[in-house]
């Protein structure tokens, strides 16, 4: 009876291995990275630029992929995560595009006083979202900042957009970087307009949706 037992028992342990094996695979998070989609520039810069500090609104600083559920609700994916934290990915992507528009020299934050760049760019990162009607937003407050003159020469809020090709969470981190790319690319035109003299420096200001 005892050797029946074991014999039935056996294949019974073999099964819930098994299971337990398929049901931790099925469960496994995918993890995603934010990429730069710049293309070359037109004309090179003859500059230093330094991207940071970015801040990323609490709600996002979190390594799962995070959208508006509506009426005030968040979905926090568990099974869709970022292989970086937030605020390092956007810094990285963005001075990779701003490398590949403007050909200038790039400044991480935090520098060192001697070796600061000649224009620095700040970032807060209100919102990034997938919206209702298939696009992804970008909320974004951006300071351009003339180091050697030592004063804020542009503060804009503006908000991207860029349709997503899919309705699942693992179509964000595509959107989310062509948002900033278009980022980099109207940071691109404001150190082109500043360092040209084209316009007169404002201190604040509020941009419009794009």
């Amino acid at each position: 009876m005892i050797r029946i037992c074991y014999r039935l028992r056996l294949p019974l342990v073999v099964l819930s291995l098994l299971l337990a094996a398929c049901s931790s695979n099925s469960h496994r998070p995918s993890f995603y990275l934010l990429t730069a989609q710049a293309e070359a520039p037109a004309t090179k810069l003859s500059t230093t630029i330094g991207v940071g500090p970015v801040r990323i609104a609490p709600f996002l600083d979190t390594t799962r992929i995070v959208v508006h559920g509506g009426n005030g609700l968040i979905q926090a994916s568990d099974s869709h995560r970022w292989s970086e934290p937030l605020d390092e990915a956007v810094q990285r992507v963005m001075l990779q595009n701003l490398a590949t528009l403007t050909e200038a020299k790039l400044r991480n934050f935090p520098w060192r006083q001697r070796a600061a760049p000649a224009w620095a760019i700040r970032l807060d990162i209100l919102d990034l979202d997938r919206l209702s009607d298939g696009h992804a937003q970008l909320d974004v407050i951006w300071q351009l900042e003339d180091m050697q003159a030592e004063r804020l020469v542009r503060s804009r809020r503006e908000r991207f957009r860029v349709p997503v090709s899919g309705s699942g969470f693992d179509a964000l981190p595509a959107a989310y970087s062509a948002l900033l790319e278009q980022l980099a690319q109207r940071l691109t035109t404001a150190l082109r307009d500043e360092i040209d003299g084209a316009v007169t420096p404002v201190a604040a200001g509020a941009g419009g949706d794009r």
